[in-house]
């Protein structure tokens, strides 16, 4: 009888600390980050690098583009460190620095990017809707987009909250190393620092955004022409048009901009989705923490995409008025 209590006990040990992800999938995971990332980094780098080229970072439009492609930069370099974390194994002090220092460098530059997104979606809602160019604030867009960032991304620190988090390293919302039992405190944090403020401006940009299109199609239709104090800044010049002509042309001048939070958010559902996914359930889907991975290691390639279409169409029409 005590034989088989033993047995019992045993067995309940085992599957307490059988790890719901493996290291072979762990890698797998790994994978579909890292080499995403390398790749949006690559891209990015080359659109950067196009931009300072052409002499484009002078204007005011290109260099709101080109913050964007350049917080995807720093995105991807810092995902890609992940691929550090191949083999993971806890008892080498290698890997359990390395988890940190990766996981404080994705929480911080996805808050970048975050608060760089929303920066640009209020300046081109005050720019579209109001006729206020606020180029003005410009440092302080920059700023905020740091400092905001790095002080959300210090908070796990204060309590050794980042770590392993099932397939990546990141705040913890998993007890252990093999996400057998969520954290309440880490979901709880994980959402308070980004995904609660990622949801909150995810709806207020498809509003800003659906009231955006609405203004600039009714200025390219209306036949009365926008008249303003400051027709000699660079921007409102494309806002203050005469003719229908005209118009039309601000409006396609100005809708690229809207690529980029369009591009920032449609990727994102897939990983709130997750995450939701994991609030409601006890286990993971892999699949779907791999897609999380990789459609949020991709940003920078549609973010660098974006940006090289837009100089190109740009470059193209110019070209044909001469």
């Amino acid at each position: 009888h005590e034989v088989r209590m033993e047995l019992h006990a045993d067995a309940a040990y085992d599957a307490s600390n059988k790890c719901n992800v493996s290291l072979e999938r762990q890698n797998d995971i790994l994978y579909s980050m890292g080499v995403p990332s390398i790749a949006s980094a690559l891209c990015c780098g080359a659109a950067v690098a196009m931009v300072l080229a052409l002499g484009l970072q002078r204007h005011f439009i290109y260099r709101l583009a080109s913050y964007q492609v350049l917080a995807s930069l720093f995105g991807s370099f810092s995902m890609s460190l992940v691929l550090m974390l191949l083999g993971y194994d806890s008892a080498l002090l290698y890997y359990r620095v390395a988890c940190k220092a990766t996981a404080f460098l994705a929480v911080f530059s996805l808050l970048v990017k975050l608060l760089f997104t929303v920066w640009l979606t209020f300046h081109l809602f005050a720019y579209v809707v109001f006729l206020k160019n606020l180029k003005r604030l410009e440092w302080l867009y920059i700023s905020c987009s740091i400092a905001v960032p790095l002080l959300g991304a210090c908070v796990p620190l204060t309590h050794d909250g980042y770590g392993v988090s099932g397939g990546w390293c990141s705040i913890r919302t998993w007890k252990g190393e093999c996400a057998n039992e969520k954290s309440v405190e880490g979901i709880v944090e994980v959402f308070a620092i980004y995904y609660g403020p990622v949801t909150f401006f995810l709806l207020l940009n498809m509003a800003a955004i659906a009231v955006m299109i609405a203004v600039m199609l009714w200025r390219a239709r209306s036949r009365v022409a926008v008249r303003t104090a400051a027709a000699a800044d660079e921007q409102k010049k494309l806002l203050v048009a005469e003719s229908r002509d005209q118009k039309v042309e601000a409006l396609k001048q100005l809708l690229p901009l809207l690529a980029y939070p369009i591009i920032y958010f449609t990727l994102l559902l897939f990983a709130l989705t997750n995450r939701i996914y994991m609030v409601a359930s006890d286990s993971k889907e892999e699949w779907l923490v791999m897609v999380h991975g990789a459609t949020q290691a991709s940003m920078g390639m549609f973010s660098a995409l974006a940006l090289v279409v837009h100089i190109c169409v740009i470059k193209k029409k110019k070209k044909k008025k001469k």
